[in-house]
């Protein structure tokens, strides 16, 4: 028997109680309810089907020492009634209220926090016992109710906006070590630092603000002609370092600061990985620095894509498999090295209608810049019209 102090909320809909539960706990007492639909045409159930890969990567998550779910899991109680001696129930005692929850079987269904309470599974019963969650706890909740508690709850919720995340992400950044960095720390830095070089072509061109490129031409300073986002950036940069960030970010996570290294870090296949690993942040700066002045110089157009969010996402693509099959025999990361390449680009109208400001407009321009430096063959266009579209760019 569990008996848990509880706090009451009094909604319009009715009142639920927060209460602490361990984790440990909260897997014997709770299960969630897919939707489906039973052989006789019967609607059961409210929630998303389980995602085994989100488990995991949740898992990953809470093995961390950092690790928080401060959000509440919400329940419906007395779901799965055998007598009415299981049931839970509400009791007060000198003034003050508890939650009795007579058995430590299955009597209760998760309505929102299936996934974060399923992560524990995963887990030794050591880690489980050693994580206290938040509940809001709603007692004989009919089931139309909980779908719509479900369908509020996921319905209104608004992603925030990346840029914002990886600012708010890197915040404390002059407080750590550079080697304590994951490569979205590391992301982060070099996003602010080409932003605040007054040598770079970023230079005051990178803002918080959302991918979009009409969002941000209505929040730019009307200064300046171009802008890019911080996400567009941060996402650029970890493409050449790290082939899964929350990967490398849960596996640093797992060690105390103090004991955190890069070098921890498996190495994998994108092209400065190793530097990543090794710390040696000021060459993959260079790299970044380099290549871009050279493309703006080059490259940059008043109205063209080239420097919108699709053409630097392009460029990105470009500069990873550029460094994948050159830097190990070149070794040569100069402005003027990288001009060699981007000349190649010089003629062509990135003004043109066939690059879109859409995700597909980012794999045509890279696939112009690819294909007219040897690293794609034309023929490997899957559509026939979009080969005859390249012919006439490529002239």
């Amino acid at each position: 028997m569990l008996t848990l102090p509880i706090l009451e909320i009094k909604q319009p809909l009715g009142v639920f109680y927060a209460v602490k539960i361990n984790a440990k706990d909260l897997l014997k007492i709770s299960d969630s309810d897919p939707y489906r639909v039973s052989e006789e045409l019967k609607f059961r159930g409210i929630q998303r089907p389980i995602q085994e890969k989100r488990l995991k990567e949740i898992s990953e998550y809470l093995k961390g020492v950092e690790s928080a779910l401060p959000n509440s899991i919400i329940i419906a109680a007395n779901t799965h009634i055998t007598d009415e001696n299981s049931k839970w129930k509400i009791i007060t005692k000198e003034e003050s209220k508890f939650l009795v929850i007579p058995d430590l079987k299955i009597n209760s269904t998760i309505i929102d926090g299936q996934h974060r309470v399923n992560g524990f599974k995963l887990l030794s019963e050591e880690l489980q016992k050693g994580y206290d969650l938040l509940c809001s706890v709603y007692i004989d909740l009919p089931n139309p109710y909980q779908a719509f508690i479900f369908a509020t709850v996921n319905m209104n919720q608004r992603k925030v906006d990346k840029s914002l995340a990886y600012e708010l992400y890197g915040y404390n950044l002059n407080e750590e070590e550079s080697n304590f960095w994951t490569p979205e720390k590391l992301g982060v830095f070099l996003t602010r630092k080409i932003n605040f070089d007054k040598e770079s072509c970023f230079y005051q061109h990178i803002l918080v603000a959302a991918e979009n490129d009409e969002i941000l031409f209505d929040v730019a300073p009307k200064k300046s002609k171009w802008h890019v986002s911080t996400a567009t950036i941060v996402n650029g940069i970890l493409s050449l370092i790290t082939a899964n960030n929350v990967r490398d970010r849960d596996k640093l996570h797992q060690y105390k600061v103090e004991k955190r290294n890069r070098k921890l870090l498996e190495p994998d296949t994108t092209p400065l990985r190793n530097y990543f690993i090794e710390g040696n942040d000021l060459l993959i700066y260079k790299i970044i620095y380099n290549f871009f002045n050279a493309s703006h110089l080059i490259l940059y157009k008043e109205g063209s894509y080239i420097f919108k969010t699709v053409g630097i996402q392009a460029q990105f693509r470009f500069l990873k498999t550029l460094l994948k099959e050159n830097l190990q025999t070149d070794k040569n990361i100069s402005q003027e090295y990288f001009s060699n390449f981007l000349s190649k680009f010089k003629h062509i109208n990135f003004k043109d209608n066939f690059f879109t400001a859409s995700g597909i407009g980012a794999s045509r321009i890279a696939n112009v810049m690819l294909i007219s430096s040897g690293f794609k063959n034309i023929e490997d266009i899957n559509k026939d019209e979009d080969k005859e579209e390249y012919k006439r760019l490529l002239n």
